[in-house]
């Protein structure tokens, strides 16, 4: 009778172990609490030697719905396919060791599975910083409380597996496996899917993800010794074998070129600022190489950003490799025509915010420029609306990011956005700047993105203005005429306007604040669309 029942467990959650003895007792305790109490734990403990073992074969002790699962050091894919392989229940749940949950994660996650029959049930996520205890909230799929289509959802999805419930047989009736290898759940995320009957959200963070904690599973090297040049092409290599495997290749041929694009430009954001300089180059190169090999057909337009970061995010959402090596923000017309004389470092706690700030002391723009020889060069003035501070011989911006840096300046003197004195600068720069494009780079293609502050917040139920609304069409009316000036002085000039996007407004819920220069991610995939027409038609 007790094996009838073992048969018929609802859940099976599968956490895999390994050397995490500090937080291993706040992530099972978590599950072993949850208002649902029909499901099985099973600990794959992946060879730890730092006291986790012990620790998983006290909770089993002293609860029955706990069994623990010992072996060699494989790495996390392979701990989940064993975890996988024991597991009696209908649905299954992946658990990283050094997270939580909600204590309604399971309830909740499974009464929709439940009324909806979904095959896949996914929940929002608190992001924690293990460092300062910050969180916020990343949403798993859609845009603003709007769900995704399944295309987009398989592009755009938060591609993480553990805020995801399962129906198990997506995995056996398809033979499923997750790769040893870095970015396994890119791997199979977007073909579990496409196999997908029905997917369902439940519209909540039930999830807590650990972020910035050394040894973390994520971060842990693979034990079959991946090349670093080659990071994630492997992960994608077995996506494209899953998806001819199953029979939909044909189906999703163009939305996985897409697909793979879009998650390689990810990958390439997180490695920017983590490896040196010529590891990341060979990197940008393989993936621009892996794309080239297996999309041959696809567009392979090269870019440079000059502007604000919010130009990046609506960039991203163009088919195209997008390298952070070619972006440069938190500068200024003015100082990179204008360069500090003395040789100086800038730290900043955010290194991609210090590796800009480096970039504009340096004036490393007209290297990249030269080196890349990009197809076009992609510009706004977000970030001419601060003011310039004088020193050592040249200008800097007094830009977020250099307002929240450590920079070694003394006697430096604030010249203030709109006075004569900036205003007579600028345009003395703005034309030198041009004139240098045309010529070091006489076949770029320059794109001006007029973007500007928004004055709005909120979502696609309504928007309210900012409180400071007349700070902000100040800012604006000044950028409005920056656009103006550049527009009668560039010759050749395709020119995106930004500001008719009907969604041209702030989300109320970004992750990292909501503040006049973000807009939202529908208005994003807008504006990137203008982009590839206004190219398309230059092309044509």
């Amino acid at each position: 009778m007790n094996c009838q029942r073992k048969e018929e467990i609802p859940i099976s959650v599968i956490i895999p172990v390994y050397n995490v003895a500090d937080w291993l007792d706040v992530c099972i305790e978590s599950v072993v609490k949850q208002t649902f109490a029909e499901f099985e734990v099973i600990l794959v403990d992946d060879g730890s030697d730092d006291g986790s073992q012990d620790k998983c074969r006290q909770w089993a002790q002293n609860d029955s719905r706990i069994k623990v699962i010992a072996k060699k050091n494989e790495g996390p894919s392979k701990a989940r396919n064993r975890g996988l392989s024991e597991a009696k229940g209908k649905y299954v749940v992946f658990v990283d060791a050094d997270d939580w949950l909600d204590a309604r994660y399971l309830e909740l996650m499974y009464r929709r599975a439940v009324e909806t029959e979904a095959d896949i049930v996914e929940c929002d996520v608190f992001r924690v910083n293990n460092e300062t205890g910050k969180r916020n909230v990343r949403v798993s799929s859609g845009v603003m409380g709007v769900d995704d289509t399944l295309e987009a959802h398989m592009k755009y999805g938060y591609t993480a597996i553990w805020k995801c419930m399962f129906n198990k047989e997506l995995f056996t009736k398809h033979n499923v496996i997750f790769p040893d290898c870095h970015s396994e759940a890119r791997a199979v995320y977007a073909l579990l899917l496409a196999l997908s009957g029905r997917i369902e959200n439940v519209h909540e963070p039930l999830y807590y993800y650990r972020t910035f904690r050394r040894g973390s599973l994520t971060s842990k090297p693979r034990s079959g010794g991946e090349d670093r040049s080659m990071t994630g092409v492997q992960a994608f290599e077995h996506l494209l074998a899953g998806f001819r495997q199953c029979g939909l290749y044909a189906k999703y041929e163009k939305l996985l070129q897409e697909i793979v694009t879009y998650k390689m430009s990810d990958l390439l954001a997180a490695f920017f600022p983590r490896r040196k300089a010529e590891d990341y180059r060979r990197l940008a190169g393989n993936y621009e190489l892996f794309l080239a090999q297996r999309f041959p057909a696809a567009p392979k337009y090269r870019y440079l950003t000059w502007g604000g970061y919010n130009l990046n995010r609506i960039l991203c959402n163009m088919n195209l490799l997008h390298d952070p090596y070619c972006r440069f923000n938190f500068s200024s017309i003015i100082s990179l025509m204008h360069p500090v004389q003395e040789e100086m470092i800038c730290h900043h706690k955010n290194r991609y915010r210090e590796i800009m700030l480096n970039r504009e002391i340096s004036g490393m723009f007209w290297q990249v420029l030269e080196e890349m020889a990009p197809d076009f060069l992609f510009v706004d003035f977000l970030e001419e609306r601060f003011d310039i501070v004088a020193c050592n011989g040249g200008y800097l911006t007094k830009s977020d990011a250099f307002d929240g840096a450590d920079c070694p300046i003394e006697g430096g003197r604030t010249i203030a956005r709109g006075t004569k004195e900036c205003e007579s600068l600028w345009r003395e720069s703005c034309l030198a700047f041009i004139r240098q494009i045309e010529a070091r780079c006489p076949s770029v293609r320059l794109v001006l993105v007029e973007n500007y502050l928004s004055e709005q917040k909120g979502d696609i139920h309504g928007q309210e203005p900012f409180e400071n609304l007349e700070e902000i069409r100040s800012a604006n009316k000044l950028l409005k005429s920056y656009y103006s000036f550049f527009r009668e002085n560039c010759q050749d000039l395709l020119v995106v306007e930004a500001w008719k996007s009907e969604y041209y407004f702030t989300d109320e819920k970004y992750e990292h604040g909501a503040i006049p220069s973000h807009l939202n991610e529908i208005a994003n995939r807008e504006i990137a669309g203008m982009a590839e027409r206004e190219i398309g038609i230059w092309k044509a």
